[in-house]
């Protein structure tokens, strides 16, 4: 079942969201996802690679590949439900490969190449009320600045995100529903007719966190 995230921490570092434009017809057909055997790339620094599991979830949309890796364990909160309520910001969540330009929920381009993907909350500011109840993120950013496994805390890993499209803000994948018990791999949309393809990824408490993560769409802010 989805978990709604109740508190964060307010940044002055805003990931903008405001109103919503539904994704053209025709693209959550076109969304794929089957496991592959690739090793990590060695686009990314030792430290990270060996943080990574062998093999991961490649996401294809028309000539698009989205090759995934993700981390051995998550590490989360003992005790309790498995969710990102247990997980510290700017946790690395994986990895990802672009094997072309990619564009974001706001549409910016992202270029392709291999990125580090970390766990981010939405700052509760008051500049996105009314577009979602969520507020749990996956941030890319450049391999080749993305170095340290440990985690890098909100400002951070924000900061770090920002180079990737070479502006005054992240690069973000939201994670909408952020908890999820529909089949694995299976492609869905959200309630704001947003296209996800359902992923998972292990963690230290022996569980598997399900989510949904957004891959199709656009919204404008």
């Amino acid at each position: 079942m989805s978990v709604e995230r109740f508190s964060v921490v307010a940044s002055a570092v805003a990931i903008t969201l405001v109103s919503l434009v539904a994704p053209r017809a025709g693209w959550a057909q076109a969304l794929t996802a089957a496991a592959h055997r690739e090793p990590a790339p060695d686009a990314l620094a030792p430290a990270i690679r060996d943080a990574l599991e062998p093999g991961g979830i490649r996401v294809t949309r028309d000539a698009l590949a989205i090759d995934f890796w993700w981390v051995t364990a998550l590490p989360v909160k003992a005790g309790g439900e498995v969710n990102w309520l247990g997980v510290a910001e700017g946790a690395l969540v994986g990895a990802v490969r672009l094997s072309d330009e990619y564009r974001d929920i706001r549409g910016k381009a992202i270029t392709a190449g291999v990125y580090t993907l970390r766990y981010a909350i939405q700052p509760a500011n008051g500049d996105h009320l009314g577009v979602s109840s969520y507020q749990d993120f996956l941030l890319l950013s450049p391999a080749a600045k993305d170095t340290d496994p440990e985690p890098t805390g909100h400002d951070r890993t924000v900061d770090l995100s920002k180079d990737t499209i070479g502006a005054s803000h992240p690069a973000p994948w939201a994670l909408d529903p952020p908890v999820i018990d529909e089949p694995l791999l299976s492609v869905g949309q959200n309630e704001m007719h947003l296209t996800y393809v359902v992923l998972e990824v292990p963690t230290t408490a022996g569980k598997l966190l399900r989510f949904a993560l957004v891959l199709i769409g656009k919204i404008e802010g």
